[in-house]
């Protein structure tokens, strides 16, 4: 008796399993499915899927995030991608790649500290992360804390590896100078981005009108760092 009740457990707990291993392939292929009708810009059919993937999997954070990165590029409703990243983050509290999105809805919304504490968080996780620590400085900039930026800035610069994330970095001390009226030095940081080839034009108009407010500055289409495919976001978050 003992023994057919062994193996009656043995049996449904292999079942049970296989099953659990056969859905997630099966989530698995789909989610190609997904990326195929993104690559081709069909967006409405990959929403669509990934909707009724979720429907049947409720309790699947990566779905949800899947969704909510979908609708970053074909319908920037930031009050719907928010509430999927949530309901991702519920299910999954160290959902990272989901974790850095909401950090730039955040920016978006003007809560520069809560997308700070969220990177900050990350940089825990990850930190040898230099996109981590460059997006950082980016938004010490936009909260206001200039100083701080400007700090951040120069001790992580020697960890840059192409010119693009240097510019990036001078052009936040440039403005984090600029905010503090320190004119001399937003002329230096104008002086490197010549000497690295960047156009400048635009800062020459700045130093000059002096016209540009902080209020003005932190919003809009200057806020938040560069959209991240799953690809790049898959790099930058490796599953641990």
């Amino acid at each position: 008796m003992n023994k057919l009740l062994i193996l009656i457990f043995l049996f449904f707990s292999c079942k049970g399993k296989n099953e659990s291993e056969l859905e997630k392939i099966n989530i698995n292929s789909q989610l190609i499915e997904v990326s195929n009708y993104q690559e081709k810009n069909d967006f409405e059919s990959a929403n669509n899927l990934l909707e009724s993937l979720i429907s049947k999997n409720p309790n699947d954070a990566e779905l949800y995030f899947r969704l909510a990165h979908s609708k970053t590029i074909s319908n920037p409703n930031l009050f719907e991608i928010m509430n999927l990243l949530d309901q991702c983050l519920t299910i999954d509290s160290s959902h990272f790649k989901a974790l850095y999105l909401k950090s730039q809805g955040l920016m978006f919304m003007g809560n520069f500290k809560g997308a700070l504490e969220i990177e900050n968080k990350l940089l825990e996780n990850f930190p040898d992360s230099f996109n981590l620590k460059a997006d950082i400085a980016s938004t010490l900039l936009f909260n206001g804390d200039f100083k701080e930026a400007i700090d951040f800035s120069e001790k992580i610069l020697p960890e840059s590896d192409n010119i693009y994330d240097t510019e990036r970095l001078i052009r936040v001390q440039i403005f984090a100078y600029y905010f503090l009226d320190d004119i001399e030095e937003v002329k230096i940081g104008k002086s490197k981005l010549q000497q690295l080839g960047f156009e400048t034009d635009y800062l020459e108009k700045l130093i000059n009108s002096k016209e540009l407010k902080f209020e003005s500055f932190a919003v809009g289409k200057n806020v938040g760092n560069k959209p991240c495919s799953i690809a790049q976001l898959e790099f930058m978050f490796p599953e641990k």
